[in-house]
């Protein structure tokens, strides 16, 4: 059987990944934006091949910090979602503990089930291995095997 759980210690030192990540991309975003505001006519001149070579730099630089802003929602997104998952697991993990405990309770107010327990367990409750009804059980197993009627005309037991 596979063992599903939550490490909540592990999860706890890695909680504020997703919002460091986003803030690096956020950081990362507004860097870019400063380099394309400074893509200034008055430094890279009047002419015209080198204004469109000036708009297109900025235009990548708009392009790559639209890129981080929306990775940076992704990130945050997982983040939040991850948290989400964390507490239905919780939940349900709960949820399955209470319906256990139920269960268990409510079988053993069943006094079949006790029975049967006790038997397994070898506490001499039930019809268990010595009792008088494993014995008549035993009896009559054996005669049927010999072909006889009568318990009393079986000489051994077998093993089981």
């Amino acid at each position: 059987m596979s063992d599903v759980s939550f490490d909540s210690n592990k999860h706890d030192q890695t909680r504020q990944d997703a919002t460091k990540g986003a803030e690096s991309l956020k950081t990362a975003a507004d860097g870019i934006d400063t380099f394309a505001d400074a893509q200034v006519e008055s430094v890279w001149g009047e002419e015209a091949g080198v204004d469109a070579a000036r708009r297109a730099l900025q235009e990548s630089y708009f392009t790559l910090r639209d890129g981080f802003n929306g990775e940076q929602e992704h990130v945050l997104n997982f983040g939040t979602k991850v948290d989400e998952t964390e507490k239905s697991f919780r939940q349900m993990e709960e949820q399955n503990a209470n319906y256990f405990s139920q269960a268990a309770a409510a079988m053993s107010q069943d006094p079949a089930v006790a029975a049967a327990a006790a038997a397994a367990t070898g506490s001499g409750v039930g019809a268990g291995a010595g009792s008088p009804a494993s014995t008549n059980a035993s009896n009559t197993w054996s005669a049927s095997l010999q072909g006889e009627d009568e318990p009393s005309a079986v000489s051994e037991q077998p093993e089981i």
